[in-house]
């Protein structure tokens, strides 16, 4: 079965279940459309993703996130001592892919609060996931809010912590299990360092490795992806186990989270100071991949490669990427069972 990431598969089943009622006979017609206008009324009238979302705490600590983790045989890895507890940290995860599986890593019963005691932090998300049915709802839930600079604003101001997945729909666009190569956009992303710097938010650099092996993708028409551009949703198809959308199972997933690149707060924030620390965050993931890519089953001629947004619209030969790797501490693991 195909799907398309965050669109397609997830909006044709969320149509199913809303209209399965009527379809078994459980409602009227004019039941179903009263419902579906109250519903499209508070979605545009209500939004709860530009203020504190919905944050539902068993489900961000509950045994969900643990299951899912569980099924893809994964290892969380933290590299260095754990992170002060009354410190502010911005997280930046790479790379994104198609369904951004890495996200389950925040949350849990076990690893989160083993590997950061005392730190949580809520996700940020692209705008448009917040006008789709019940992928609303389960953001919410999640803890996530809109990526939108003035929403993070006020969540730092709230005394929060932020996750991102800075590479964003780019990014998601050039997942390629196929491919020897896996291309993050980093080179021209500097936003959420420029956040952080003003901030005062030392930045977490983190790598999912495994994700671009999770589902088989094919590459929709350029046309198409034209089409669904201007509304942040993937032009990628994705196949799953048998005839469902569960992932694949080998490799298994593997997070790991660099040590924290201290921040200096400015504001306003000096370019080449904004460049410097941009400049650490590249080093720091091109440094965690290279340390742990044959653990989590990466072949000796895989490659890692920055690019731009630009890059990746035009699907253009990747950059090089050259990093300083400086392995830290002795990570530590935890896996989850």
């Amino acid at each position: 079965m195909l799907g398309t990431a965050l669109s397609a598969s997830k909006v044709g089943t969320l149509v199913w279940l809303a209209l399965s009622p009527w379809a078994l006979g459980w409602c009227s017609w004019a039941k179903l459309w009263s419902f579906s206008l109250l519903y499209t009324v508070q979605l545009v009238a209500h939004r709860p993703h530009l203020g504190k979302g919905w944050p539902f705490h068993w489900l961000l600590y509950g045994p969900l996130v643990d299951y899912v983790l569980s099924y893809h045989d994964a290892t969380v890895i933290r590299e260095g001592p754990a992170p002060d507890s009354k410190g502010k940290y911005l997280f930046a995860m790479y790379p994104h892919g198609v369904y951004g599986v890495c996200r389950a890593f925040s949350g849990g019963v076990g690893c989160w609060r083993t590997l950061f005691p005392g730190i949580a932090a809520r996700w940020g998300s692209f705008g448009a996931a917040f006008f789709l049915p019940g992928i609303r709802e389960m953001s919410l839930f999640c803890g996530c809010i809109d990526a939108s600079k003035p929403t993070l604003e006020r969540a730092v101001r709230r005394g929060e912590n932020i996750i991102l997945l800075p590479g964003g729909i780019d990014e998601m666009n050039l997942t390629d299990g196929e491919s020897k190569d896996t291309q993050l956009v980093m080179t021209d992303r500097k936003g959420f360092v420029k956040l952080a710097i003003e901030s005062g938010m030392d930045i977490i650099p983190g790598f999912c490795f495994g994700e671009k092996w999770i589902h088989h993708t094919i590459r929709l028409p350029h046309f198409i992806q034209r089409l669904l551009r201007p509304l942040r949703m993937s032009g990628t198809l994705l196949r799953g186990r048998g005839i469902t959308l569960m992932g694949f199972l080998d490799p298994p997933l593997g997070y790991v989270w660099g040590e924290p690149i201290k921040v200096t707060q400015q504001k306003p924030v000096d370019e080449t100071y904004l460049n410097e620390v941009h400049q650490e965050v590249a080093d720091a993931v091109v440094g965690i991949f290279k340390r742990h890519e044959a653990r989590f089953g990466y072949a000796e001629d895989e490659t890692l490669s920055l690019v731009s947004a630009a890059d990746a619209k035009k699907k253009a030969p990747t950059l090089d990427a050259a990093a300083t790797v400086t392995v830290g501490a002795g990570p530590n693991a935890c896996k989850v069972k």
